[in-house]
């Protein structure tokens, strides 16, 4: 979906899509997880076995896919933090010194990427994957990118997000994530804000994008329906492409909408900043906005739509739990990370005291992905292929992985995060905040 901002929209599109890529916050980039069919789909494709590509007797040869500092500098977007070359350098450079993974070493082949349309990401998918021939990819990819590598290539991917039921379905090599997939976030989210009784009593409209109508129906609706919510309106908005013209105006329509329907609050299932500037542009803000997108926790995006401040205040968010920066300076999972790299030599120190939530969120990120891999590929055994990762990977429960509170993996549960926070609006730090304890997604 289109991200609106001050400028050439093509532009900022490419800019908020790549801040988000770099700090960690998936759901910012606007991509959605769920097609827009009702038909459920059916279990995750069978991973073949047999030999792996990218596994000799004493390598495993691992992909990452992942931001460059000098690409996001020629894009005009401040760069905070470790190169991702130099991360992954250095932990695999750690791990390898501990025995690598199963007696085989790890071998890295990075590919920079940024997150700007499906040309790039078909570039890395091939790159990493035909010519570079490794066994798994991390990366960042968004949309239905990376099916390039699970459904095209048969190639392992271990995302940041994206996962989802339809896409284990397609895939023919395990689609892992960090990030839990949209029907399991979503219902988490509102399942909080229902247990905290934000939506009793409240006329509500709910609005989604033409990406998330398979979950706001399947998902969404069922729980307001069984909790007796009173949904005034219904205000999906079809899609429209690249026509920003064209999507405004309907969007615009659908504000005065649910304006006319009465509705005190909206519940907005789907990309934040489109629906906050259209109700801007339109002079309206009902008594409160319910977002179950991780946008609205990225000061980049509040800061480059420019949504007000004042608008901010009547808004609360339920979505993938993000620990503060104090959390982040007290997991030690995330500490051990940090010293890894520094020890490693290969980049610029980082002092993690000194650096932003956004940073610390990213190399958290980041380690967490790379941790995983090497959990399950430790778990898969010595007789390394695709179907063995998937077995190791389906077998870790309870994972501690950095700057994530809640996480575990098992049989046709593929992505990680098990926890969802609310947020409200912080003036003093011009943010987001956390009013609660992460909320468990498990029950």
């Amino acid at each position: 979906m289109l991200l609106r901002g001050d400028g050439p929209a093509p532009a900022r599109r490419i800019a908020v899509g790549v801040l988000l890529a770099a700090f960690g916050l998936s759901a910012a980039v606007g991509c959605s997880v769920e097609k827009t069919a009702d038909k459920k789909p059916a279990g995750p494709a069978a991973a073949p076995s047999g030999p792996a590509r990218g596994v000799t007797d004493t390598v495993v040869k691992l992909g990452v896919a992942a931001t460059d500092p000098t690409q996001l500098r020629a894009l005009g977007v401040p760069s905070e933090g470790p190169a991702s070359k130099d991360l992954y350098t250095a932990w695999i450079a750690a791990q390898n010194k501990r025995g690598g993974v199963q007696g085989r070493t790890i071998e890295l082949a990075f590919r920079p990427f940024l997150p700007t349309g499906p040309a790039e990401a078909q570039a890395a998918c091939v790159e990493l994957s035909e010519d570079k021939k490794v066994f798994l990819a991390i990366g960042i990819l968004t949309g239905d990118t990376p099916l390039c590598f699970t459904e095209t290539h048969g190639t392992p991917y271990l995302g940041q997000w994206g996962q989802s039921a339809e896409r284990d379905r397609r895939s023919k090599a395990p689609f892992v994530a960090l990030e839990m997939a949209d029907d399991r976030q979503r219902a988490a989210a509102v399942k909080a804000l229902l247990d905290q009784k934000l939506l009793q009593g409240k006329k509500v409209a709910l609005y989604w994008e033409a990406q998330d109508a398979a979950v706001t129906k399947n998902t969404v609706k069922p729980l307001l329906d069984a909790a007796g919510v009173n949904v005034v309106v219904q205000t999906p908005l079809d899609d429209y492409g690249t026509d920003q013209a064209a999507g405004d105006q309907a969007l615009d329509t659908l504000v005065q909408k649910m304006r006319s329907a009465g509705a005190d609050t909206i519940l907005n299932t789907s990309n934040f900043s489109n629906l906050m500037i259209a109700l801007q542009r339109a002079d309206w803000l009902p008594e409160q906005v319910y977002a179950t997108s991780a946008q609205a926790l990225s000061p980049a995006v509040v800061k480059t739509t420019g949504i007000k401040p004042t608008t901010m205040q009547r808004v609360t968010v339920a979505a993938p739990y993000i620990p503060t920066k104090a959390e982040l300076l007290a997991d030690p999972a995330l500490t051990a990370c940090v010293e890894e790299y520094n020890a490693g030599g290969v980049g610029e120190r980082f002092d993690a005291a000194a650096a932003s939530r956004e940073a610390l969120s990213a190399v958290a990120n980041s380690c967490a992905s790379f941790r995983l891999f090497v959990q399950a590929t430790d778990a898969a055994g010595r007789e390394l292929n695709v179907a063995s990762w998937q077995r190791g990977a389906e077998s870790l429960t309870k994972l501690t992985l950095p700057g994530m509170p809640l996480a575990s993996l098992a049989p046709g549960k593929h992505s990680a995060g098990d926890a969802v926070g609310v947020y409200r609006w912080d003036a003093a730090q011009s943010q987001m905040l956390p009013a609660g304890p992460p909320i468990s997604a498990v029950k």
